[in-house]
């Protein structure tokens, strides 16, 4: 069997929970969801998004995740609960619609605040918990097992895990104390030195992935659902300026309180590009183009991850995302652009 055992740190507070969600909990469904979620993106981008491009994204996840009536060939396991003091963690953020001065992180996070209709914090596992996670194949299956740790390293360079990981929680890094069984070397695993290694990095990290499903990409114009292409997708790498964030807390404020900032200064009805629903906008529930996560590099500075997926949900067009881009370039004018 091929195997690779991870040592994983929490970047920012990480909400999740199972059946209980009054208790904070480590669950392997809960990274299953979000791999095939990457896995899907990547392949849609290297053969596109309409009926028939779906197919061949479904027969590609099913291989790898399996399906209704298949198993999945990769496994994820959580051979470890933690503690129970980390359960016990309550947030510290305040919603600022309720009438107190909240920070750019609780803006970030305000919905953490009330969970089940009343007013009971979700619990969480704070930063720099820590904890083991398990990525194996059965038979032996070297192409697929690839193809698996492709899905976690998206997640865990691009995205985030549990509630509000659009909105920077949730973030997670592979420390570097791992032990691999199988051929990986393609995909490194190692924090970075700084801002350009990152870029570098997260541009060789997507192109290697892609060279795993043997497809000429396609030059997409557009996409049906979030795909790794260059006409319907960014990436940002986000800077505050010359010095870098110390602490996750003054990188969540920051960009937590510009995106606040920014998105007040427009008209509601534009507003509605950052997802729906919105008090006052009509329209069907969109979940938010925009995913912020964070990055801690060598020396515990953060930088900031922004990706924006360009679809034609709801009726939306490629320059609608303009507005998005505008955020970024206003209050990021360092940000570094992954190249795709």
């Amino acid at each position: 069997m091929n195997e690779a055992i991870f040592e994983l740190e929490t970047i920012t507070p990480l909400f999740m929970a199972g059946a209980d969600q009054a208790t904070a909990e480590i669950r392997a469904p809960s990274f299953r969801g979000p791999m095939r979620y990457w896995q899907r993106a990547l392949v849609g981008g290297l053969v596109g998004t309409d009926t028939e491009a779906l197919r061949k994204v479904a027969i590609e996840e099913n291989t790898v995740f399996g399906a209704t009536d298949t198993g999945s060939v990769v496994r994820v396991r959580i051979p470890r609960q933690l503690p129970a003091q980390h359960k016990a963690q309550l947030p510290e953020f305040k919603r600022e619609s309720y009438g107190r001065p909240g920070s750019g992180k609780d803006y970030l996070l305000w919905s953490m605040e009330r969970s089940g209709g009343g007013p009971k914090p979700r619990k969480y596992f704070p930063t720099g918990t820590s904890f083991p996670l398990i990525l194996s194949a059965r038979g032996g299956n070297e192409a697929i097992f690839q193809k698996g740790i492709a899905a976690f390293w998206l997640l865990t360079h691009l995205g985030g895990i549990g509630a509000r990981s659009r909105r920077c929680a949730g973030s997670l890094q592979v420390t570097g104390n791992s032990q691999l069984a199988g051929s990986i070397a393609s995909f490194l695993f190692d924090i970075p030195e700084d801002p350009l290694a990152l870029c570098t990095g997260l541009g060789s990290g997507i192109q290697t992935a892609r060279s795993l499903y043997g497809y000429a990409a396609l030059p997409l114009k557009d996409a049906n659902f979030d795909v790794l292409s260059s006409n319907t997708c960014r990436i940002w790498i986000l800077l505050p300026g010359k010095k870098l964030w110390d602490t996750e807390n003054l990188a969540m404020r920051y960009i937590g309180a510009s995106l606040r900032e920014y998105r007040a200064s427009k008209p509601i009805q534009d507003r509605k590009i950052f997802g729906l629903p919105l008090t006052g906008v009509s329209g069907k529930r969109l979940s938010s183009p925009l995913l912020l996560r964070l990055t801690k590099l060598q020396g515990e500075r953060y930088v900031g991850i922004a990706v924006v997926f360009k679809t034609n949900a709801l009726g939306l067009k490629t320059s609608d995302y303009t507005l998005i881009e505008q955020w970024i370039t206003q209050y990021f004018p360092n940000a570094l652009e992954v190249e795709l």
